[in-house]
């Protein structure tokens, strides 16, 4: 490369692309299903569920604990994330995905929407794992929104988590009833429900 072409280089960067190696449905497979329910099962599942439990309450206080969690909280949305770290194992990021959807739907919320997409960067594959849940349907105002909208999103980097992030998103208009809380809605995420 000629010094003129990495000059032009350096001020012109070549712009990063995406490419996408798959966008579907998420569907889980048998052996899935039944990987989760030995985890859900298992001593496992309820020493994990205290550990994060614990990390995010802590986190709300501004304690560090080993498993990293950032809190979001605004008017309209609230959730959180967990980070990749070495508490957990990388196989419990998709059980935690899946025990949280068990756990919404569980009090009445309906699955709106799943997706499985894999894109390829330069230096690296991302797969996102999406789920999207909604309150009941109700037509007669004011509607019950419960906690809003939830979404659960999980990020692979190279088959690695990434992090595992839920949001719940309000509806701030006179047709819906007031949010619930969202603590609340954390302490049954953190139930292991039988």
């Amino acid at each position: 490369m000629s010094f003129f072409e990495q000059i032009i280089n350096k001020i012109f960067p070549k712009e990063r692309k995406n490419v996408i190696l798959s966008n579907e449905v998420l569907k889980r497979s048998q052996q899935e299903f039944d990987s989760y329910e030995e985890w859900h099962t298992s001593n496992v599942s309820k020493e994990i569920l205290d550990k994060i439990f614990r990390a995010y309450h802590l986190k709300k206080t501004d304690i560090k604990d080993p498993i990293p969690i950032a809190l979001f909280e605004s008017e309209k949305a609230n959730g959180f994330a967990i980070a990749n770290c070495s508490s957990l194992l990388d196989s419990d990021y998709k059980m935690l995905l899946e025990h949280f959807k068990k756990q919404i739907l569980s009090i009445g919320y309906r699955q709106s929407g799943s997706n499985r997409k894999v894109t390829a960067e330069e230096d690296r594959v991302i797969t996102k794992e999406f789920y999207y849940l909604k309150p009941p349907i109700q037509m007669d105002p004011p509607i019950e929104q419960r906690y809003g909208n939830i979404s659960l999103e999980l990020i692979l980097y190279d088959d690695k988590p990434h992090y595992l992030k839920l949001m719940a998103s309000v509806y701030p208009d006179r047709l819906y009833s007031e949010p619930e809380s969202f603590s609340d809605l954390v302490e049954t995420l953190f139930e292991r429900g039988e």
